[in-house]
């Protein structure tokens, strides 16, 4: 069983393929919106980790690199949001893991979590749970993403 301290952090991947962008689709009682794939990093792992492990079970998709991106601050139960723009191992099949919490709650059609590819044209057009995320991947995917981590 894994503790978790109170300043929670999540680390967030973007993850770019033919012209498409991976997010999460989530549909719960606060309605549906879009977020990027990944989640809380527990005690002990350091982001990266946490990454690894969250794409891994939010999709199935091994990453094969990672670079700090952009880094924001984020209502409860977050405190920070670390953004990376990882390198995957190319697949166009998709889907949570069976033995996650995203799947159990999936089960009884509940908090449901589906990741999708989304044409990269698109993105700035969906209902994006984070709006100044949004817009710096926006700005990103036609300028270019920052050498250094930038904070939202």
């Amino acid at each position: 069983m894994h503790t978790y301290n109170s300043m929670a952090r999540a680390a967030r991947a973007i993850i770019l393929q033919d012209n498409k962008i991976l997010v999460m689709r989530r549909n719960k009682q606060s309605g549906d919106y879009y977020t990027l794939v990944g989640g809380r990093i527990k005690d002990g792992e350091s982001p990266e980790e946490g990454l690894v492990r969250e794409v891994k079970e939010e999709t199935g998709l091994d990453v094969t690199s990672a670079r700090l991106v952009f880094t924001e601050d984020h209502q409860a139960p977050y405190n920070e949001q670390l953004i990376f723009l990882c390198e995957i191992i190319p697949r166009e099949d998709i889907a949570i893991q069976e033995y996650t919490e995203e799947a159990e709650l999936n089960k009884y059609d509940f908090n449901i979590h589906e990741p999708l590819w989304a044409q990269v044209r698109a993105f700035s057009l969906l209902p994006f749970r984070t709006p100044q995320l949004q817009t710096a991947i926006t700005e990103a995917l036609s300028r270019g993403f920052p050498d250094k981590p930038t904070k939202l």
